[in-house]
C-alpha cells in the first residue's frame, strides 16, 4: 500500500496545514518556518476517545481529498478546506489536539465568544468551531501562559466543526461543510491527476498528490508558490530540487514549473549565487547548488514545447547568465581552472566519497552543467549565442584536460591539484550528459564501465559502486539509489544514444517506486525506501520517466 498516512502526510496544494505521523504520534501541523525549526511545525499532537471516554487506537485510511481515523466504535474524518482550515466530523468517537506546549502558550475567548488557542513559539493561532456537537478548550493558567491546552471535538450524536490556522485576525466562520470541502479537495485533485503522465495506477496517483501535495502559497520569502520536497521533515525548496520539481509538474502546470526556478531565482544574489534553500521565513546561502537549471529548462522545451513564452525566456536569460558569472568568477582562481565546489553540500550530493577528503573539490558534473547552462542561453539569447558557445567550448576543453583519465572521468582537489582522484562514485558519468560533444570512444568507454561496475542494480543505479570498499547500504549519497542521478544518468545514456540502457535504467526506477513508494532515497540492493517516504523530486522522475516509457511504447497502467 503506497498511500500509507504512517509514512504520507494530509495536505492540500497550496496549503501550509498538514496531518502526519511524526515520532510515532500524529500531528496537527503548520509546515512554515523550515526545516532548521526543532518543532517542524508541530502544534497539537491528535488523539482519540470512545463513549466511555478511554482513549482509542484508530486505523487510518489516507486519500488525497480526506484521511479518516477508524476504530470498531466509530470515526472521525479530516479534509482541508480554503484556506489553512481543516474540517473535521466524526461519529462515535471523539478528538482532542493537544497543544504541543512552549513558553506563553495560552487560551482565551474573542470579543466574539470564540475560543482562541495560542502557540506562541510557532506564531500561530488556532480557532476551532463546532457547528454540531460539543467543543471544549481547556487550559491550566500559570502565571503569565497556560499548561494542558487542549482542544476537543465530541458529541453522543457525532459532531462536525472546523480549526483554523492564522497569524493575527480571525477568519470568518466557513461558509461552506465539511462534504462541500472534501468534494472541493476532490474535484482539484482529479483535474490534476488527469493531466498527470501515465505510471501504475496507484504509484502515479501517489506521484501526483505528493506534487500537489507538497505545494505551498506564496508567504514571506517565498515569493511564488513553492513544491516543498516533502511536507514530513524536508519542509524548504531547495535550488536543485527545484529543477527536478519543475520537470515533474509541468504537464500538470506550465505556470508552477516556472514557479519553481522563480522561487530561488528571485533571491539570486548580485554576484549570481543561489541561495541553498528558500522557506517562508528564511533564505540561506551557507551552501548553494548544482546549476542543473539550464539542464532542466532545455529538457523542459524539447518536452513541453509551448512552455517557453517570451515573458519567460526574458526572465530566463539574465538569471542563468548572472548563475553562469558566479562560478566562473567566484568559484575558481582564475579562467584557466575549473570552477569548484566548496562542501558536499554545494554539490547536491552532500557526503559522496569525492569529498571524502573535504573541498573545494573540481568535479566533471559541475563543467558539464555549465556547459549545458551556455548551450540553453545560446538558445534562449540568440543574438550572444556564439559568445556562449564559445565559452561552452573552453569549459569542454577544461573538463578533458583536467578530469579525464583515458577511461572515466575523476575529481581534484584545490589543495592537491596535481593528483586526479578517481571514486567509484556516480558522478564520474554526469559528462554523458554533453552528448555528440563526447568523442564516440570516450562516450563508449563510460558506458562500458557504467555496466561492469557494479553501479547498476536490479533497482536502478546506486550512487557508488555496490563493488566500492566507501560503498554504504544506508549511506546517503555513498551507495543509495536517488532520483535526480537516475535522471541525469538516463538523459545522459539518451544524449548518447543508448536508448536500450537508457529504457532499462527508466523501467528499473519505476519498477522501484512502484513497489517501495516516493522515498527521499533507496537501499540500492534490496529497493528499500530511506528516509522520508513522501518525496517530491522522487515523484518528478517517477512521472517523468514513465511518460519516457509511454512513449516508447511501453504502457505501465491506464489513467483511473
Amino acid at each position: 500500500m503506497l498511500f500509507d498516512f504512517a509514512h504520507v502526510p494530509f495536505s492540500r496544494r497550496g496549503r501550509f496545514l498538514t496531518l502526519s505521523t511524526m515520532e510515532g504520534a500524529v500531528w496537527l501541523r503548520s509546515v512554515k518556518g523550515g526545516d532548521l525549526k526543532h518543532s517542524l511545525g508541530r502544534l497539537c499532537r491528535v488523539s482519540f476517545f470512545g463513549p466511555d471516554g478511554k482513549g482509542r487506537e484508530v486505523a487510518w485510511h489516507l486519500a488525497p481529498e480526506r484521511l479518516v481515523a477508524e476504530a470498531a466504535d466509530g470515526r472521525v474524518e479530516f479534509c482541508i478546506g480554503a484556506g489553512e482550515r481543516l474540517h473535521l466530523r466524526g461519529a462515535g468517537l471523539g478528538v482532542a489536539f493537544d497543544l504541543e506546549g512552549s513558553r506563553y502558550d495560552y487560551a482565551y475567548k474573542t470579543p466574539q465568544g470564540d475560543h482562541c488557542v495560542v502557540a506562541a513559539y510557532e506564531n500561530t493561532r488556532l480557532l476551532p468551531r463546532a457547528t454540531r456537537g460539543d467543543l471544549d478548550v481547556t487550559g491550566d493558567w500559570r502565571r503569565d501562559r497556560a499548561d494542558n491546552v487542549a482542544m476537543v471535538f465530541s458529541g453522543a450524536a457525532g459532531f462536525e466543526g472546523t480549526i483554523d490556522l492564522f497569524p493575527a485576525i480571525p477568519p470568518a466562520p466557513a461558509s461552506e461543510g465539511f462534504e462541500d470541502a472534501r468534494a472541493g479537495a476532490a474535484s482539484e485533485f482529479a483535474d490534476w491527476l488527469a493531466k498527470a503522465p501515465h505510471g501504475t495506477d496507484e504509484a502515479r496517483r501517489l506521484a501526483a498528490y505528493l506534487l500537489w501535495a507538497n505545494t505551498v502559497p506564496a508567504e514571506g520569502a517565498l515569493t511564488r508558490p513553492a513544491v516543498y520536497m516533502s511536507k514530513n521533515d524536508m519542509i524548504n525548496i531547495w535550488s536543485w530540487d527545484n529543477a527536478f520539481s519543475a520537470l515533474g509538474v509541468a504537464a500538470m502546470d506550465g505556470g508552477l514549473a516556472f514557479d519553481q526556478f522563480g522561487a530561488i531565482f528571485d533571491h539570486q544574489h548580485a554576484s549570481g549565487l543561489l541561495p541553498d534553500f528558500v522557506n517562508d521565513r528564511d533564505v540561506s546561502f551557507a551552501f548553494t547548488k548544482p546549476p542543473v537549471h539550464g539542464w532542466a529548462i532545455l529538457r523542459l522545451i524539447d518536452r513541453h514545447p509551448g512552455w517557453l513564452t517570451e515573458d519567460r525566456r526574458q526572465a530566463l536569460v539574465p538569471w542563468l547568465s548572472a548563475q553562469v558569472g558566479y562560478w566562473l568568477t567566484h568559484a575558481r582562481k582564475g579562467a584557466s581552472n575549473l570552477p569548484t565546489y566548496f562542501h558536499g553540500n554545494d554539490s547536491g550530493w552532500d557526503n559522496a566519497t569525492f569529498f571524502a577528503e573535504g573541498g573545494p573539490v573540481m568535479t566533471p558534473d559541475l563543467p558539464t552543467f555549465l556547459i549545458l547552462t551556455c548551450d540553453c542561453l545560446a538558445r534562449l539569447d540568440p543574438e550572444r549565442s556564439a559568445a556562449w558557445q564559445a565559452q561552452a567550448g573552453q569549459l569542454y576543453s577544461q573538463l578533458i584536460a583536467s578530469l579525464w583519465t583515458g577511461e572515466t572521468f575523476g575529481s581534484r582537489r584545490a589543495a592537491d591539484p596535481a593528483r586526479l582522484r578517481t571514486d567509484e562514485s556516480l558522478i564520474g558519468f554526469m559528462p554523458l550528459l554533453l552528448g555528440p560533444r563526447l568523442p564516440r570512444e570516450m562516450a563508449a568507454a563510460l558506458v562500458s564501465g557504467l555496466k561492469s561496475g557494479g553501479w547498476i542494480t536490479d533497482w536502478g543505479p546506486a550512487t557508488e559502486s555496490t563493488g566500492s570498499p566507501l560503498y554504504e547500504a544506508n549511506g546517503y549519497w555513498r551507495g543509495p539509489i536517488w532520483a535526480p542521478t537516475t535522471l541525469l544518468l538516463w538523459d545522459g545514456l539518451m544524449q548518447q544514444g543508448d536508448v536500450q540502457l537508457a529504457r532499462d535504467i527508466a523501467r528499473r526506477f519505476c519498477r522501484l517506486c512502484e513497489t517501495s513508494g516516493m522515498a527521499e532515497n533507496f537501499d540500492a540492493l534490496s529497493g528499500a525506501g530511506l528516509h522520508d517516504r513522501a518525496f517530491a523530486w522522487t515523484s518528478a522522475v517517477y512521472l517523468w520517466l514513465a511518460a519516457s516509457l509511454e512513449e516508447g511504447g511501453e504502457t505501465r497502467g491506464g489513467r483511473p
